[in-house]
């Protein structure tokens, strides 16, 4: 069965919160759905936190080197299931942006939402859907808009010190199977971690440095940022 998520009080204020304490661009919400029940008292949870490691580390190969200081992306929706359930983020909402910079020490929290139930659920998999920035996107960052197509995917740095602002606008779809986390106790949250090593994307097979100014590059970036994109999956209590 298919549900949406909903809580939309609790969520803005917890959006707006993030936005001012931890300066992650992203604003939210959800929407009411069929199964919206305001006798529920307590309501499982999930939280998305996303991490990228090397960022602003130098990752060299003899005179070649590279330096990431940003790293961001956004997602138009997700659904996360389990062999009795699957939710999916309201149509509603149509963006919700993965950033990371030289700011950011910890892993980032992008959301933490009512799931709506307050049943005992078995979760196994996660799908995002990776789309460029509506026009009426409500964020506040310019980088993925353009004057004539919106973007998907940003990456900031520099190359033997030459500056560089990629922007990509793939579609497509990245799904996540994990040892599946139940939900049981009364006050449980699902812990989804996404993270990233750029050592992956910039570093090739060889150790040779990807060179991200050359144009030849931004499809084996692209291709390597969703291969190498990956998601752990806990249960915690009282988060």
């Amino acid at each position: 069965m298919r549900h949406g998520f909903f809580n939309f009080k609790d969520h803005l204020m917890r959006s707006t919160v993030i936005i001012f304490l931890s300066t992650l661009v992203f604003i939210s919400i959800f929407s009411g759905c069929s199964i919206f029940d305001n006798d529920i008292q307590i309501e499982k949870r999930m939280a998305l936190y996303f991490e990228t490691e090397s960022l602003g580390d130098t990752l060299s190969s003899g005179e070649d080197y590279v330096v990431i200081t940003d790293f961001k992306f956004s997602v138009d929706r997700f659904i996360v299931s389990g062999e009795e359930i699957e939710l999916e983020s309201s149509p509603d909402v149509s963006t919700f942006l993965f950033t990371y910079d030289l700011n950011a020490a910890n892993e980032r929290l992008v959301i933490d939402v009512g799931l709506g139930v307050a049943d005992n659920f078995t979760f196994n998999s996660y799908s995002m859907f990776l789309e460029p920035v509506k026009d009426n996107a409500p964020i506040i960052d310019d980088d993925f808009f353009g004057e004539e197509k919106n973007y998907s995917l940003i990456i900031k740095g520099s190359f033997k010190n030459k500056n560089f602002d990629l922007k990509f606008s793939p579609t497509l779809q990245k799904s996540f199977t994990f040892t599946p986390v139940s939900l049981s106790d009364e006050d449980e949250t699902l812990l989804l971690k996404k993270s990233i090593d750029l050592k992956d994307i910039f570093v090739n097979p060889d150790g040779t440095i990807l060179n991200p100014t050359d144009s030849t590059s931004s499809s084996i970036i692209k291709e390597r940022m969703i291969t190498f994109l990956d998601m752990q999956a806990f249960a915690i209590n009282n988060l």
